[in-house]
């Protein structure tokens, strides 16, 4: 048996687990990664990064080259969604959702360069290029000791941090000995079970079989030319996942009946639609397997006594609609990156800790809440198919009139991948890490992002004046302090000095912070509504004020507001909870006992353990 000691332990090197290790090896903390399976994932789970994962990973210096990579698909190439009758010559189109191409999407961002855009395009790419990828950087890094092929056993707590107990392939046992312990070990997560952290939520009562495989055929003869989703209308659906041979087949387990069927008969019937099963030459099975969509939180995030912690969904589980799962999981390792690094270096509190919880998961309630409705969009669109299935090929008026209708549905709905509101427009205003101001709340809508550095925003992007630097891209690894000073109008209470306090009283409680002056960017000035904006590292505003206002604080009130900022006291007026996250929180329960069942009930809450 051997015996290692970390600072931080993660259990899982998925795409969260890795990123987290990533960013605390950028933070400058030690960490070790240990995850059961030698080689990188094989399933097709993750197909796109979206626009808040795109902008941390340029963040983090990664977006350029992961975009590049050799599987990746092309940028040129668009976010299309159809709706079909059957996926072969047959089949008549019904609608369709046309996206733009990631270099589309970069060409308005650059266009409309308000504020209300993120800084980076989406990206296609299948999970298991991402993972391969990602290992490649997190395995050469100096700060990471990574162990593949060990698989988790248990952990348990004392008094200074955490034992895990670790088995590798061989049948040995180690220990590692840390601080703090993280599982970003997925849904089934044994770190949730060990920790004793129950889930608010559980399994959908239905199953897909999926089967990833190549096809040449198939990729010539796409009778609707080429896209990213296809929905035939018997309940399964196709995703093109490289723009080039590869394709992943979903169909609704319940359809295939009670005898065993062949991967290739699950193709067949899936793009079969109202029609009869579809059949072409497939060159490879790659993987297949039964999979069932889930909705479900945990209760929180942490133990009671901060020392193990959930990323990814480990901490949450939804379906795939919408896009969430992944992407909230990156943002989670992003966060609890910059947590943990504060507090082991000895400037951060443990309120850092606790507010993890506190501000990620009502985020996470919000997305779930909102998947839930993409979900139940396409049980509504089944319901008109079953009307009269055979009508929508029909060439009668019948059947124009019903094809029409199921197109108006299908507009009128939307593309599930532009809630900008969900995405990008990530408020932690009630926060007591973050220094309320008082100022008004701005508006908030599901489709657009409202720019706003109202402390708790995520900061907004903007191009400088040279058109291809993002503020983002000014940005340090840890606190960042934004000061705008326009020199034609730079009066005595604005000039360069003015936030120099703020910066030494960080120096003298050895805070790491990077202090930037943005000389004349009156444009990005304006969005960003302040004269000084003082950024977190993960790209959400923590304070911000004017240079007249920064010049009368006195010394103790710039220790007061780090004191916040850091986590060692709560913010004056933070509240628990807030209006909209208590209506998203009873929504959430509503689905969980109308649409999965309740679940187990244990007084006045309905949970399942995971």
């Amino acid at each position: 048996m051997t015996t290692e000691e970390t600072p931080v332990i993660i259990v899982g090197a998925g795409p969260v687990g890795m990123v987290l290790a990533y960013q605390l090896d950028r933070l400058q903390i030690p960490c070790f990664i240990a995850e059961q399976n030698l080689e990188t994932t094989r399933w097709p789970k993750m197909d796109l990064t979206n626009c808040r994962s795109m902008e941390l990973l340029r963040y983090l210096g990664l977006a350029d080259d992961y975009r590049v990579q050799p599987d990746a698909v092309n940028e040129d190439v668009g976010f299309d969604t159809g709706f079909v009758t059957q996926i072969n010559p047959k089949g008549r189109l019904l609608s369709s959702w046309r996206l733009p191409s990631a270099r589309q999407q970069r060409a308005y961002i650059h266009a409309n360069n308000d504020g209300s855009q993120p800084a980076e395009a989406e990206q296609r790419c299948s999970q298991i290029i991402f993972e391969a990828w990602l290992k490649k950087i997190v395995v050469a890094k100096p700060h990471i000791s990574s162990r593949f092929g060990w698989r988790y056993l248990s952990h348990r707590e004392d008094a200074t941090g955490v034992v895990a107990k670790f088995a590798d392939l061989d049948g040995q046992h180690h220990t590692v000995r840390g601080r703090y312990l993280v599982g970003c070990d997925g849904g089934g997560s044994r770190v949730r079970r060990t920790a004793e952290i129950n889930m608010l939520g559980g399994p959908m009562p239905m199953q897909f079989h999926l089967v990833h495989f190549k096809s040449r055929e198939l990729a010539n003869n796409l009778p609707f030319g080429r896209f990213w989703h296809m929905f035939p209308i018997n309940g399964g659906f196709l995703i093109d996942q490289d723009d080039d041979d590869t394709f992943t087949a979903h169909f609704p387990v319940h359809l295939l009946g009670p005898d065993k069927v062949e991967p290739q008969e699950v193709v067949y019937r899936a793009l079969g639609g109202a029609g009869q099963p579809h059949r072409f030459k497939i060159d490879e099975i790659l993987v297949d397997s039964e999979w069932t969509p889930n909705f479900s939180v945990a209760e929180q995030y942490n133990t009671d006594s901060l020392k193990v912690f959930l990323a990814g969904d480990a901490a949450h589980r939804n379906p795939p609609h919408g896009g969430y799962g992944m992407n909230s999981g990156v943002v989670d390792a992003v966060d609890l990156g910059w947590r943990l690094s504060a507090v082991i270096k000895g400037y951060g509190g443990d309120l850092l800790l606790r507010t993890y919880s506190q501000e990620r998961r009502p985020i996470m309630v919000r997305a779930l809440v909102r998947a839930h409705r993409h979900l139940v969009e396409h049980i509504k669109l089944a319901q008109i198919y079953e009307h009269d299935p055979g009508l929508l090929e029909a060439a009668t008026p019948q059947g124009d009139a019903l094809r029409e209708k199921v197109h108006a549905f299908l507009q009128e709905s939307g593309p599930e991948t532009l809630d900008r509101g969900i995405e990008l427009d990530l408020r932690l205003y009630h926060s007591p890490v973050v220094w309320q101001d008082g100022s008004p709340e701005p508006h908030w809508e599901t489709g657009r992002y409202v720019p706003s550095t109202r402390p708790g925003s995520r900061a907004p992007h903007v191009f400088l004046k040279d058109g291809t630097t993002s503020i983002y891209d000014l940005f340090g690894a840890e606190f960042t302090l934004i000061h705008f000073v326009e020199r034609s109008t730079t009066t005595n209470t604005n000039d360069n000095n003015v936030s120099d306090i703020f910066a030494t009283t960080a120096e003298s409680r050895q805070i790491p912070l990077k202090h930037i002056h943005v000389l004349d960017e009156p444009h990005a000035h304006r969005i960003w509504e302040r004269d000084l904006v003082l950024v977190r590292p993960d790209t959400h505003v923590a304070w911000r004020g004017n240079a007249a206002d920064v010049a009368r604080l006195t010394a103790d009130e710039l220790h007061r507001i780090w004191d916040v900022l850091t986590g060692h006291v709560a913010s004056a007026g933070a509240e628990a909870s807030s209006p909209v996250h208590v209506a998203n929180e009873e929504a959430f329960k509503k689905i969980v006992v109308e649409f999965l069942g309740g679940g187990e009930l244990q007084g006045s809450e309905l949970r399942t353990r995971l």
